[in-house]
C-alpha cells in the first residue's frame, strides 16, 4: 500500500518530466596547458542519447536533459578522458569548463595484415563485440579503419582503436559509439567499454519496425522491472519485492529499495536477478539507475549486450501510447510561430528568431519534422536567402546574417517545414524591413498587454549605461507559476521602433486544413535536410546521367542517377557547419559532364496570398557616421585607369631539410586527387601508417597529437592551433593545408618521430610539403581535375550566444555606434517551483524608454505573451 501511495505522488512529477521540463549543459573544451580550444571532442552522458561534439572554438551544448544527477564523460583522441558528475535543475543551464591533458601513451605500431588475415581478424572482432551469430544480425561496424592490431611477443593480437568505433544496429535503429580498453583478440574476458547512442535516420517505413524491436528489448531489460517496482507492481517476481520509493535529495531522482536479491521472470521462461549496493538504489523515474555501478545484475540479465540494448533515457511509456494512437491529418499537424528580436534592421545586422511548433498531438512530435526552413523574400516573393535549423523539443532558434549590400526595402520572413506543405496556410510569414541607416519605420502606438507573463524591475528609472535586472514570471489564470519555454527581447526605443505582429501566436496555432487525405500527402517529415541538383549538358539542357558523390572526402561515397530532367537528390543529411561535396558526373554513355548544380533543398512558396501592410519609412534624423563616405566624382586631371593583372612566376629551390631522412615520402603523382583538401588528406593517410584523420572539419594526428606542417621548409602552424613564427595565425594543420591548391603539391615527406631541432613544435612529428613550380602545377591540374565539381555548403549552424554574435557589428562602421537590441534570449525556461527568472542587460549611454517583448508556450501547449514599456520619462514625471 505504501508504495502505491508513493507512486500516486510521483505520477504528478512524472507528467512534468514527459512535458520536457529539462535543462542544458553548455561548456568549452580546451588544452590544459595552452588554453587553446579543442575541436571535435566527444562530450556525452554514458548509455544515453545525450551528447555533442565541440566546435572549432571548443564550445558544445547538450540540450533536453531531464533534472537530476548525471555523469558526463569527455573523450578526444590524443587526450586523456575526463569525467565528472553534475546536478541539473529544470530551466537552469549548467556551464562547465573542461581542460584536457594530452596523453603520454604512444600509438602502437599496427601489424600489417594480408587481405585474408584482415577478413579473419575482423570476423574475430565482430564476434567479440556482437556475438558468434554476428553474420545473421543486421549489425555493421562503420569504421574498421580505426582499429589497430598490435602483435605481442606471444603472437597474440591486442586490439586498440583510434577514437571510438561505431556499430550501426539496423534492428533497433541505433548507432552505438563504443570506447573500449585494449583487449586480447580471442580472449574470453569481457570487453571493458563505454557506450552512447545516436538515433539512426529513418525513411519512415523503418520506424514502426524499430519501435517494435525496441519494445521487445525493453521487455527483457532491468529498466522495465525496476520501473514496475516503482509503481508497486509485483506480478513478475518470484517473491514479494516489498518496494519502497522516496524522493532523493536532488529533483528528478528517486530512492528505491526492494527485497534483494530479487528473482525476475523474463519472457521465454528465462530468469534474471536484481540486486544493488547499499541500502537504497538511486534511480530515474523510467527505471534507469543513476549510476550503473550501483545496480548488480545476475542471471539472464548478464547476457545483455549494449550494442543490442537501449539508451538509459529510453521512454517506453511514450512508445506504448504512440502504438495505440491513430495517425491522422489532425493529430500530425505542425503549426509554427516565429518570434524575432525586431521587425526592422539595417544591412549587416543579425536577425534573431525563435520558432515555436504547436502539434495536433504532442506525442506525435517525435515522428514529425526535425528541420525548420527559414527564408527571406522580397515583397514580390523573390527568394533572397534560405537557411535550415534544427527542431528540438518543439522549438528552434538561430539567426540570419543580413548582408551589408542588401538592397533596402520591404521583405518577408517565411518559416516552414516540408511536412507543412501538405497543409493550407501552414507557413509562417512576418513582414520585415531592411532600411538604410538614416531611415526607420514610422512609429505607431502599441498597447502594453500581457497574458500569462509578468515583468518586475529592480528600479523604476534607469540612467544611461546602467545595468538593468528584471524578474520574469510565467503564471496561469490563478496567478500561480507554471512551467514554460520563453523567448525575450529588449529594445532601446531611442534606436528601434516597436512594431506589432501581423499574426499572434494564438492565431498561428489555429488548426490548419490538409490539402488531401494523409495517405496521399506528397511531402514526408524531414529528419535531416536533403540536397538537390540538376545535370546539364554543354548547351545548358537537362541530361539524364549518373553521379558519384564524395561527401567530406572519403567519409561517405554515394552513387546515384538522375531522372529524365537531369534532376537528382541526395538523401537526408545532418551536417553541422560547412561541409564539402565533390561530384563526378557522366551521361548515359559514360562521357564526363561538368555542368552540375547542387543546393540544399527548399520548398518554394506556391503563392504568398496574404497582403502585408508595411510601416511608412521616415528619416531617423541621425547624421551618418563620418567613416561612411559616398563615392566622389573624378576631379579635373584625374583619369580612371584600366585594371592591370600582374602575373608572377617563382622558381623554388629546396635544399636538404634539417629534420634529416623522412620516415615516408609520398609523391602526389601516385595519388588520385579530386582537388579537395579533405580527399587529399584521406588519400595521404592511406599511404602513411599511424596517420589519423577524423572529425569535421578534419583533425590530423601523429603520436597522439597534431603534427607541425612545413611548406617548402617553413613552419605554418603549431600543435593545438597556436601561433608559430611569422604568419602562423593560430592555424591548425588542416587550416594550413587547406590554404593550398592540392594540385600544386609535388610530394609530402612524413616524419613521425620527435624532431628536436624544432623544439616543442616537433613533438608530434612533421608533415613537410614540397610545392611544384608553375608548369608542373598546370599539367597536374589539367590531368587530375577530370570531371569533378566541388561544392561547399552550409549545414545546420552552430549555436552561438547573442553576445558572441553581436561582436560582428564591429565589422561595419555604422553599426558599432548603435545597439537597438539590448538583450535577446531564446532559451529562457520558467518553472513552477520558482516564482520568477532573472535576466540582466546593460543600457546604452543615452537613457530612454525600453521595450520588452516576451513570447512563450507552457508545458500544456498554451501560448503566453507580454509586451511592456519601462524607463519611460513621460511616466516617471521626468
Amino acid at each position: 500500500m505504501r508504495s502505491r501511495l508513493t507512486f500516486s505522488l510521483l505520477f504528478f512529477f512524472h507528467t512534468i518530466f514527459l512535458f520536457g521540463q529539462t535543462s542544458r549543459i553548455a561548456g568549452k573544451v580546451t588544452d590544459q596547458i595552452t588554453g587553446q580550444p579543442l575541436e571535435d571532442v566527444h562530450i556525452f552522458i554514458p548509455n544515453t542519447t545525450f551528447q555533442a561534439f565541440s566546435d572549432s572554438l571548443g564550445n558544445f551544448l547538450i540540450s533536453s536533459i531531464p533534472d537530476g544527477k548525471w555523469e558526463v564523460q569527455v573523450w578526444g583522441f590524443g587526450w586523456k578522458s575526463h569525467r565528472e558528475t553534475i546536478l541539473l535543475k529544470t530551466g537552469i543551464q549548467k556551464n562547465v569548463e573542461v581542460k584536457l591533458a594530452q596523453t603520454n601513451e604512444l600509438d602502437p605500431s599496427g601489424e600489417k595484415l594480408s587481405k585474408g588475415q584482415q577478413t579473419k581478424v575482423m570476423d574475430q572482432v565482430m564476434e567479440a563485440f556482437v556475438g558468434s551469430d554476428f553474420k545473421k544480425r543486421e549489425i555493421a561496424l562503420l569504421n574498421p579503419d580505426k582499429l589497430i592490431f598490435e602483435r605481442l611477443k606471444d603472437k597474440n593480437l591486442r586490439v586498440h582503436s583510434v577514437g571510438p568505433i561505431f556499430f550501426s544496429n539496423n534492428e533497433s535503429g541505433y548507432l552505438v559509439s563504443t570506447y573500449f580498453k585494449p583487449f586480447i583478440l580471442g580472449s574470453s574476458d569481457k570487453i571493458q567499454a563505454t557506450y552512447s547512442y545516436f538515433e539512426l535516420p529513418s525513411d519512415g517505413g523503418q520506424l514502426p519496425l524499430w519501435r517494435q524491436e525496441r519494445m521487445k528489448i525493453y521487455a527483457r531489460s532491468p529498466q522495465k522491472y525496476i520501473s514496475e517496482l516503482m509503481t508497486g507492481a509485483a506480478e513478475n517476481f518470484d517473491t514479494d519485492p516489498n518496494p519502497e520509493v522516496s524522493f532523493a535529495n536532488n529533483s528528478g531522482d528517486y530512492l528505491l529499495s526492494f527485497t534483494k536479491p530479487l528473482s525476475v521472470n523474463l519472457p521465454e521462461g528465462k530468469k534474471g536477478e536484481l540486486n544493488y549496493k547499499g541500502e537504497k538504489l538511486e534511480v530515474k523515474f523510467n527505471g534507469a539507475p543513476v549510476s550503473s555501478e550501483d545496480l548488480v545484475l545476475g542471471g539472464a540479465f548478464l547476457e545483455m549486450n549494449p550494442i543490442f540494448g537501449l539508451p538509459a533515457n529510453f521512454n517506453a511509456e511514450k512508445l506504448i501510447k504512440l502504438a495505440n494512437l491513430e495517425k491522422t491529418a489532425e493529430t500530425m499537424q505542425e503549426r509554427i510561430f516565429i518570434h524575432t528580436d525586431r521587425k526592422h534592421y539595417w544591412p549587416g545586422e543579425n536577425l534573431y528568431f525563435k520558432a515555436y511548433l504547436n502539434y495536433g498531438n504532442p506525442l506525435m512530435a517525435e515522428d514529425l519534422s526535425k528541420v525548420l526552413h527559414v527564408e527571406l523574400l522580397d515583397s514580390t516573393g523573390y527568394l533572397w536567402m534560405h537557411r535550415i535549423f534544427k527542431i528540438d523539443g518543439g522549438v528552434s532558434f538561430g539567426h540570419l546574417e543580413l548582408p551589408d549590400s542588401q538592397d533596402p526595402g520591404n521583405f518577408i520572413l517565411r518559416a516552414y517545414t516540408a511536412w507543412g506543405q501538405n497543409y493550407s496556410d501552414a507557413d509562417f510569414y512576418q513582414p520585415i524591413q531592411i532600411l538604410g541607416h538614416q531611415f526607420q519605420p514610422e512609429a505607431s502606438e502599441i498597447q502594453q498587454k500581457a497574458v500569462g507573463v509578468g515583468v518586475f524591475s529592480d528600479k523604476q528609472v534607469y540612467k544611461g549605461g546602467e545595468k538593468v535586472k528584471l524578474n520574469i514570471m510565467a503564471s496561469n489564470a490563478a496567478g500561480n507559476p507554471v512551467n514554460a519555454n520563453l523567448s525575450v527581447t529588449v529594445l532601446d526605443l531611442n534606436q528601434a521602433v516597436a512594431i506589432s505582429e501581423v499574426k499572434s501566436m494564438k492565431e498561428s496555432f489555429q488548426p490548419k486544413s490538409a490539402k488531401s487525405s494523409i495517405k496521399d500527402f506528397k511531402w514526408k517529415p524531414e529528419n535531416g535536410f536533403s540536397l538537390q541538383g540538376q545535370l546539364l549538358n554543354g548547351g545548358g539542357e537537362p541530361v539524364n546521367g549518373n553521379l558519384k558523390a564524395f561527401i567530406d572526402g572519403y567519409t561517405d561515397v554515394r552513387s546515384l542517377g538522375t531522372d529524365k530532367s537531369g534532376s537528382f537528390e541526395l538523401p537526408s543529411s545532418n551536417f553541422d557547419g560547412t561541409f564539402e561535396i565533390a561530384l563526378q558526373a557522366t551521361d548515359r554513355d559514360a562521357r564526363p559532364l561538368r555542368n552540375v548544380s547542387l543546393e540544399i533543398k527548399n520548398y518554394p512558396a506556391q503563392l504568398v496570398t496574404e497582403s502585408f501592410d508595411f510601416p511608412a519609412i521616415v528619416p531617423r534624423g541621425i547624421k551618418p557616421s563620418p567613416t561612411i563616405q559616398p563615392l566622389r566624382d573624378l576631379e579635373m586631371g584625374e583619369i580612371l585607369m584600366e585594371e592591370a593583372v600582374i602575373e608572377d612566376r617563382r622558381e623554388t629551390s629546396i635544399g636538404p631539410m634539417i629534420y634529416g631522412q623522412p620516415d615516408n615520402v609520398v609523391n602526389t603523382e601516385d595519388l588520385f586527387l579530386n582537388g579537395t583538401t579533405i580527399q587529399f588528406l584521406y588519400a595521404l593517410s592511406g599511404q602513411v601508417p599511424g596517420m589519423t584523420i577524423y572529425g569535421t572539419p578534419p583533425a590530423i594526428r601523429f603520436r597522439g597529437g597534431e603534427p607541425l606542417v612545413l611548406i617548402n621548409g617553413a613552419p605554418v602552424n603549431s600543435p593545438s592551433g597556436g601561433t608559430t613564427f611569422a604568419g602562423g595565425g593560430g592555424q591548425t594543420a588542416f587550416d594550413a593545408i587547406s590554404n593550398l591548391d592540392v594540385f600544386s603539391i609535388k610530394r609530402v615527406e612524413i616524419i613521425r618521430r620527435l624532431v628536436p631541432q624544432y623544439g616543442d613544435l616537433g613533438r608530434n612529428g612533421i608533415i613537410s610539403i614540397i610545392l611544384k613550380t608553375g608548369l608542373d602545377r598546370s599539367k597536374a591540374m589539367e590531368a587530375n581535375m577530370n570531371n569533378y565539381t566541388i561544392f561547399k555548403l552550409n549545414g545546420f549552424p552552430q549555436i552561438q550566444t547573442f553576445e558572441e554574435l553581436e561582436k560582428s557589428r564591429a565589422e561595419f562602421p555604422f553599426l558599432t555606434e548603435h545597439k537597438p537590441t539590448l538583450y535577446w534570449n531564446p532559451i529562457l525556461v520558467a518553472e513552477e517551483s520558482r516564482m520568477s527568472r532573472q535576466i540582466e542587460f546593460q543600457l546604452n549611454e543615452k537613457t530612454g524608454p525600453i521595450w520588452i517583448e516576451i513570447r512563450g508556450i507552457t508545458d500544456l501547449g498554451e501560448p503566453i505573451f507580454g509586451t511592456f514599456l519601462l524607463n519611460d520619462p513621460s511616466q516617471s514625471g521626468n
